[in-house]
């Protein structure tokens, strides 16, 4: 009897087991999202904790000694996502440079000297990992011995996380990295198969694949070959599988999914594929990035605009005067995910939040409306996460950033005439006037 209901037990274990998503659908929060445009901010209290597997905090133009950084305050916003999704993993997002002697990887001595002070310090902030983009330049300080030095690296890296995981009895520490989609710099870059022992997922940055300085219109992130390209390396189905076939096991490979488009200002009367172009497409209110345009700016410019879907390539195209954009959707996201399945790839990374119409209020589609479709495609179930809508960043939030950019003195509080903002040691602090009186900003003071 004791062994039937153990055989009970087991089958409903399998059976739970079998219902889990096997994909990693892996999302970056940058750095710059908290300052993208003076129009909107994106902090982490705005994310939706159940939507991803894995979240990125991506330290955009920060800088390179790790140390230095000041955002200790957003870590641990950034980490409080975690009480609302416990299955959820955090990593740090860090840029190093395979540039000579600044370089981390230079030698055996400063290899190891970052890994083993990189792991404390993502214990000390909380995070379960480490997303590790590794920049080659093209020319200047390109060193040949740049594509051994990342291997050593990420080696150190990972023996290093291994016997942090075994002195302190934690999980170890995850080690990701984003990689270039671009078959030359592949070949120049990396060393794949090696590269691939020691990290857990590559996320190929599946986007750019065709951009202004082709002259012609070419969809940002293409699915398969089509018809008109001359190469057959610039499409996701070729860039995947060539990484697989240098070594990597699929599991351990992550397509990227974009949530912004390629513009162009059309430079004749032609408006499809291969059209000419004269420039990249002015910048959106929000991403303020010639040649981009997120999906909540998408949504409006296709009102009045005339839609077409690339077919042998699985994703659309829209243009209204002389704009034209390529870009994703819901249904090109299921798409992609669809054949990410079929070819047994790892999963997904999204590239990123903020682009992505997160407040539900530009496309009519809900809040998050790609990373929803991503994230149902892939079948991740977050079960014990309760969802949230679009979440409004708390007012202590938005205080602090009040004296952002500002040197010390007094400012004016925005839309409340009777508050005021001292900005000073280091810090927002919001002041209220007397009743019945208004702050002035010309002498500096409340007044009737």
């Amino acid at each position: 009897m004791g062994k039937g209901l153990l055989l009970t037990v087991s089958l409903v274990f399998l059976h739970y087991v079998s219902l889990a998503s096997p994909y990693v659908l892996l999302c970056y929060y940058l750095k710059t999202s908290e300052q993208r445009s003076p129009n909107i901010n994106f902090h982490p209290e705005n994310i939706d904790a159940c939507l991803c597997t894995h979240l990125v905090y991506s330290n955009v133009n920060g800088p390179t000694d790790f140390t230095k950084w000041k955002e200790t305050d957003v870590f641990q916003r950034f980490n409080h996502l975690k009480t609302k999704n416990k299955k959820l993993k955090t990593l740090l997002g860090f840029i190093t440079f395979a540039c000579g002697v600044r370089s981390i990887a230079i030698s055996k001595e400063s290899r190891k000297d970052f890994a083993n002070s990189i792991a404390k310090y993502l214990r000390w902030h909380k995070f379960d990992g480490l997303d590790l983009d590794w920049k080659s330049p093209e020319r200047g300080c390109k060193s040949p011995e740049d594509k051994r030095r990342f291997t050593l690296l990420v080696k150190e890296l990972m023996a290093a996380f291994k016997a942090e995981a075994k002195k302190s009895m934690k999980e170890r520490l995850l080690l990701t990295a984003p990689v270039s989609s671009h078959i030359n710099d592949i070949k120049a870059d990396y060393d794949v198969a090696k590269i691939s022992k020691y990290v857990d997922f590559l996320s190929v940055m599946t986007l750019h694949i065709n951009s202004i300085v082709d002259r012609v219109t070419g969809h940002n992130s293409p699915l398969h070959r089509g018809s008109a390209d001359k190469s057959s390396h610039r499409n996701i189905d070729y860039i995947l599988k060539y990484w697989r076939d240098q070594g990597v096991a699929p599991e351990k490979l992550l397509v990227t999914f974009p949530t912004f488009g390629n513009i162009y200002d059309l430079s004749s009367s032609q408006t499809g594929i291969g059209a000419p172009v004269s420039k990249s497409g002015k910048a959106g209110p929000y991403t303020v990035e010639e040649g981009i345009k997120a999906y909540k700016e998408i949504c409006p410019f296709l009102k009045g605009a005339t839609k077409q879907m690339i077919e042998d390539q699985k994703v659309p195209y829209a243009f209204k005067g002389n704009e034209w954009v390529g870009y994703d959707d819901r249904e090109s996201f299921k798409t992609k995910a669809q054949w990410l399945k079929d070819n047994n790839f790892g999963g997904a990374t999204l590239w990123t939040l903020d682009l992505d119409d997160y407040s539900g209020t530009h496309c009519n589609e809900g809040v998050y409306p790609l990373a929803n479709a991503l994230k149902t495609a892939l079948g991740i179930d977050n079960s014990g996460c309760v969802s949230s809508a679009f979440m409004k960043t708390p007012a202590k939030v938005e205080n602090m950033l009040l004296c952002r950019n500002k040197a010390d003195g007094i400012y004016p509080f925005p839309k409340k005439k009777y508050k005021f903002v001292n900005c000073g040691c280091s810090g927002s602090h919001v002041l209220t006037c007397p009743s019945n009186l208004k702050y002035n900003n010309d002498c500096r003071c409340c007044v009737k």
